[in-house]
């Protein structure tokens, strides 16, 4: 199961990612996409650990990143990939786990 983390009481899922963050915005790529990561439901809180790549375009900047979500709930694989899939600028999802 993609969510168990034997060290946290609180169901946690590890995941790399690229985020598309519009040229602009308020904040730092970092914590933008943190918010991002936290819009979608059941996702309590998503915290960027590590970032992996920055590809600066003309209307935005796409981030590759690690992250971990702390969810609301317990959820299933299928149920995992479906919520981070709502994350808004979400490109890819490089791995799960």
């Amino acid at each position: 199961m993609a969510i168990s983390n034997d060290n946290d009481p609180e169901p946690t899922t590890t995941a790399v990612v690229t985020i598309r963050i519009p040229c602009g915005a308020d904040s730092d790529l970092v914590t933008d996409a943190e918010e991002r990561l936290s819009r979608p439901d059941d996702i309590d809180t998503g915290t960027v650990d590590e970032m992996r790549g920055i590809a600066p375009n003309l209307s935005a900047t796409t981030i590759t990143v690690g992250i971990t979500i702390r969810w609301t709930t317990t959820m299933t694989d299928s149920q995992v990939r479906r919520r981070i899939v709502e994350v808004p600028g979400l490109e890819s999802i490089k791995r799960i786990g």
